[in-house]
């Protein structure tokens, strides 16, 4: 059986400021650099090797990898994987919901309703963030059968890989966290499906607080 250790990256300046980040980028907090070395440390301590390490492309995931790797001993197994990134949010990019509101109060309305088939100009709909995590997700199990994977990665990555696995409806409203190095781990059998083992597991922050700032 395959085992995905999925995480999101660690918490960044744009999230503690509720700009949307999507394929731009800001850099981990003190805070976020301190919850990978911390979930790092605790994987490590649990004896944890990875049989694949694979990480988004962008910056925040990429730091977050090698924060958490640092401490597994497994810094040189990274692999960089564009299909990892965030949603693309096009002209959202780098702006605020009140900054949304006031520039684009279409775009607003829409981007805040939950459709699923809603794509800001120069941006992906989440109906497309969804097909690209099943094909990229399903690819790596079926790449490193019976293995353990760590993907790190974003919220929206992360919310449809769970959706998809629990049979949620896409445009539901998302009733579970997506917290900054949350665990999740999830499990690919023999049937080709995906079973959720782990959700949300915030145990490594030692009580500290870890954001969930996403729609």
């Amino acid at each position: 059986m395959t085992t995905l250790f999925i995480i999101r990256h660690g918490e960044t300046e744009w999230n503690q400021k509720g700009i949307h980040q999507g394929h731009m980028d800001s850099p981990l907090t003190r805070d976020g650099e301190n919850q990978a070395k911390l979930l790092g440390v605790r994987l490590a301590g649990e004896g944890m090797r990875f049989d694949a390490i694979y990480t988004s492309d962008l910056g925040r995931a990429v730091q977050s990898a090698n924060i958490i790797c640092r401490e597994t001993g497994q810094e040189h197994m990274i692999i960089r994987e564009a299909r990892l990134r965030e949603r693309a949010l096009g002209r959202l990019e780098g702006l605020t919901y009140s900054e949304i509101a006031e520039q684009f109060p279409d775009d607003y309305t829409r981007h805040t309703s939950g459709d699923a088939d809603y794509r800001p100009e120069g941006g992906e709909s989440w109906r497309d963030i969804l097909e690209r995590t099943g094909n990229i997700l399903n690819e790596l199990a079926q790449c490193n059968d019976d293995g353990k994977i760590l993907c790190v990665t974003h919220g929206g990555i992360i919310t449809m890989a769970i959706k998809a696995c629990l049979g949620i409806e896409i445009a539901a409203p998302r009733r579970f966290h997506v917290q900054n190095t949350a665990l999740n781990v999830m499990e690919w059998n023999s049937q080709g499906n995906w079973q959720l083992r782990t959700l949300g597991d915030t145990s490594h922050l030692q009580g500290g607080s870890a954001l969930d700032e996403m729609l």
